[in-house]
């Protein structure tokens, strides 16, 4: 009897959503793999109010998908959707076959993404970071869309990197703020590979680096590419996926078939 097949759930990062992955959810499907994207509370065309917004929210969002499908899950983190990939790998350590990490906030136990910024950012970094605005309540952050597309989408099509530009919403702020909490028997017992995006003009290649650091991961791949190579390189992103999974994923105990050690 084999074990059923893993399934990619595809997390996207700050001002995005589900449609971040619309390049590649079905080349996942046409190489025969099953894929998800998800709309986290507050993104995309999730209508939650920002205020009712934190990581607990994310996590719960995520966790429901998880527990949604059969089998081993693998997890693909873009940008600050690391975060949701890791406290979800501690609730669900059993279903996670791999975590991923697109340039992703890989971080520590205790550590949220603004303490990270306030720790480890360099004058000299110019990315998203340092150009959003906010909404009067601070409840909200955005970054207009000439400047996302010099930061997130220098390498696409320019038609497509304004489509995607438009497309952004207003992040809620109570998630960037939220700390991460951690075990070594959960969270560490699930194996975790790292992407860099190496011409990164937000999460710069420094800061991906200090990630890998301070946290440390079983792996760690090289994409020669802005910081949404699924805009900009669909085709070499699947691929580099599918190869991480191939080589790093692990068939989690509740997916073992039935009687075996």
């Amino acid at each position: 009897m084999a074990a059923a097949p893993a399934t990619f759930i595809l997390v996207h990062g700050a001002w995005h959503g589900a449609w971040a992955w619309d390049n590649v959810v079905p080349r996942l499907q046409a190489g025969g793999h099953r894929a998800i994207a998800v709309d986290l509370p507050g993104n995309g065309h999730d209508d939650t109010p920002p205020d009712a917004v934190d990581l607990a929210a994310y996590v719960a969002k995520l966790m429901a998908v998880i527990d949604g499908v059969a089998g081993p899950v693998v997890l693909v983190g873009h940008s600050m959707g690391g975060i949701t990939v890791s406290q979800s790998a501690e609730l669900r350590p059993d279903r996670i076959a791999l975590s991923i990490y697109l340039c992703a906030f890989m971080l520590p136990d205790g550590m949220a993404v603004l303490e990270f910024y306030d720790t480890y950012l360099e004058p000299w970094m110019r990315g998203a970071h340092a150009l959003l605005t906010h909404d009067p309540e601070g409840q909200t952050s955005m970054i207009n869309p000439e400047a996302a597309i010099e930061v997130f989408y220098q390498q696409a099509d320019r038609a497509q990197a304004e489509a995607a530009a438009a497309r952004l919403t207003p992040q809620p702020q109570g998630v960037r703020h939220g700390k991460l909490h951690l075990t070594q028997g959960n969270y560490g017992s699930v194996p975790r590979v790292y992407i860099e995006t190496l011409q990164d003009r937000s999460v710069h290649l420094p800061l991906q680096r200090k990630m890998q650091e301070i946290t440390g991961c079983d792996a760690v791949y090289g994409l020669d590419s802005d910081h949404a190579p699924q805009l900009s390189n669909p085709d070499g992103l699947v691929a580099m996926l599918l190869e991480v999974a191939a080589t790093h994923a692990r068939l989690p105990v509740s997916a073992m078939p039935a009687g075996t050690d």
